[in-house]
């Protein structure tokens, strides 16, 4: 038990605590000494203002300091000051950082809290990056990064991210022959007016902002850690399909160079990119592809095979029914498959009942005295029944008695049993891997889920987001969007070693439970004219997220 013991030194009267014990040895009474206090004003001193000699500053450091972790192994700010140098850009350095070190730090932000590059400092500021990187974080103002990403020419991107991803893959023995491609569109609020740019421009907005302006951008990821391996960035009023045959090749070329020489890659794409053209293409530059087909097209073939499907048991375990054949697409012959998926079939039903539920619904409204007569009722009526499932299965029938026209319609269950049976949950996948079987086709068609989860993480606005992007040039938009998919390069590689160690959530999991590990620096001011003892230390955390940060690299 600890005391308070009076000693006299060199004829001055101290204070210290001490513990008693019994020496090992033989047993005899001593004292260890626990902490001295000093003379008696000093030990009143440190009692009466029993904080004021201790400065406590914590900051966040488990997601940074993993991220920046990852960035150094890979040496991401190396790859890209050489490819700005290759390209004829300026290597230049400012408020201590080099253009590479400048993107690095953006794309760490862009991971943990995604703001607009003048809130930068303020977040920086509350985290080890600073100290990490050797940075003030006021210095890194908007006009910093405005500077930086000016000194990138649009020719340095391509290289940066082939550096960064082919240190990736060989630094994480990643297989990459599967990779799934896909296109999205992000909204801008660059002004109409605005005619010095090229990639905004109005379309088909996914977010529905049809508006705004618009990117498009196209992307590829691997089938094992859903890597982002390269992207582009177009045009928003490119369609999808033109999008595809412009962005393939200098894809493809990147990829190859990429791959092993024995490696043969396989491009996986959903029915937005399925044209004649583009399977021309594809096939033309070598590439294996597995695409899904428009079922719409081939309607009256699938009604004939549909009675042929038969159990198929996928590496998941889940057991569906399906069909290898052949089939003529687009001219010539083509190894297809036909599988049937209980959950879209789920969903078109129930999508139907809504649907026939709110033309019931606007039939009952239409007036018996419709303006055009008989004729403005047919009208409205095909109005109302004009969508494709509707149209085949509710029969409306119009008449006339006296002054009034009447609307009576009808479901007609046999029609909606036929589509139910021979076409609702009918999926269509040509490739030409031949010689895979069903199972392996259509497991390598799930890929495609991987790129389109990609795209929800870019728009996820807590982790790894595009938006914020409030750049004015074109040139700005590109080194912004690098910079978000170097971003969500370093996430998904964190996760992809997460997972190892056992974790099984998302990204924005783990970021946030990483942004949750924090470092605590005490600075306890001596007395008199001594220097401060400064300690840093982890704080108390659980030991499995201790364990996590760990592992991925987060405790310095």
């Amino acid at each position: 038990m600890a005391s308070l013991q009076r000693f006299s030194n060199g004829g001055q009267i101290y204070w210290r605590i001490v513990e008693s014990y019994r020496r090992p040895s033989d047993g005899h009474p001593t004292v260890r000494v626990l902490a001295h206090l000093g003379k008696a004003d000093a030990l009143l001193r440190r009692l009466q203002e029993a904080d004021t000699g201790l400065e406590v500053r914590s900051l966040a450091s488990g997601a940074v300091d993993a991220l920046y972790h990852l960035a150094t192994e890979f040496d991401v700010a190396g790859s890209i000051d050489a490819a700005v140098r290759a390209a004829g850009g300026r290597p230049q350095v400012r408020d201590g950082l080099t253009v590479g070190q400048t993107l690095v730090a953006g794309a760490i932000a862009r991971a943990c809290q995604p703001a607009s590059k003048r809130a930068f400092a303020a977040w920086a500021q509350r985290t080890t990056l600073p100290e990490r990187m050797g940075f003030r974080a006021p210095a890194l103002s908007s006009q910093h990064f405005w500077d930086q990403m000016d000194a990138v020419p649009v020719g340095a991107v391509a290289g940066a991210e082939e550096a960064i991803v082919a240190r990736v893959l060989q630094g994480e023995g990643l297989p990459v022959g599967l990779v799934a491609y896909d296109t999205t569109n992000f909204f801008t609020h660059v002004a109409s007016t605005n005619g010095r740019v090229r990639l905004p421009a109005r379309g088909h907005n996914k977010q529905r902002r049809h508006d705004l302006r618009q990117l498009g951008l196209a992307l590829v990821v691997s089938e094992v850690g859903e890597i982002p391996l390269g992207h582009v960035l177009y045009e928003g009023a490119r369609p999808d399909g033109a999008t595809f045959a412009a962005v393939l090749e200098p894809l493809r070329q990147r990829l190859q160079r990429l791959l092993a020489a024995q490696t043969q890659l396989t491009l996986v794409f959903d029915q937005g990119a399925e044209s004649a053209a583009n399977l021309a293409a594809a096939e033309a530059g070598a590439v294996h592809y597995v695409s899904a087909l428009k079922p719409s097209h081939h309607r009256s073939w699938l009604q004939r095979v549909v009675g042929d499907l038969a159990p198929c048991t996928l590496a998941s375990g889940e057991v569906v029914q399906a069909l290898k054949t052949t089939h003529r697409v687009h001219g010539r012959e083509q190894t297809v498959v036909v599988a049937r998926s209980a959950r879209l079939a789920e969903g078109q039903r129930r999508g139907l009942q809504q649907h026939l539920t709110r033309a019931l619904a606007q039939l009952g409204r239409i007036s018996a005295h419709p303006r055009g007569g008989l004729e403005g009722a047919r009208a409205q009526v095909r109005r109302i029944c004009g969508r494709q499932y509707v149209r085949q299965v509710l029969q409306v029938a119009i008449t006339r008695r006296g002054q009034e026209v009447r609307i009576t319609p009808r479901i007609d269950e046999e029609a909606r049993a036929r589509l139910e049976q021979e076409y609702f949950g009918l999926r269509l996948v040509a490739t030409t891997r031949t010689d895979w079987s069903a199972a392996q086709i259509l497991d390598a068609y799930r890929g495609q889920a991987r790129a389109e989860r990609t795209f929800r993480d870019l728009k996820d606005p807590w982790v790894c987001a595009f938006r914020p992007q409030y750049h004015w040039t074109d040139q700005k938009l590109v080194v912004h969007a690098f910079m978000a998919l170097v971003s969500l390069l370093l996430v998904r590689v964190l996760l992809h070693r997460a997972r190892k160690t056992g974790f099984t959530g998302t990204q924005r999991t783990l970021v946030q439970q990483l942004s949750a590990v924090r470092t605590a620096t005490l600075v306890r001011r001596a007395e008199g004219r001594g220097r401060p003892r400064v300690i840093r230390c982890l704080e108390q955390c659980a030991p499995e997220l201790r364990a996590l940060a760990v592992a991925l690299g987060a405790v310095q």
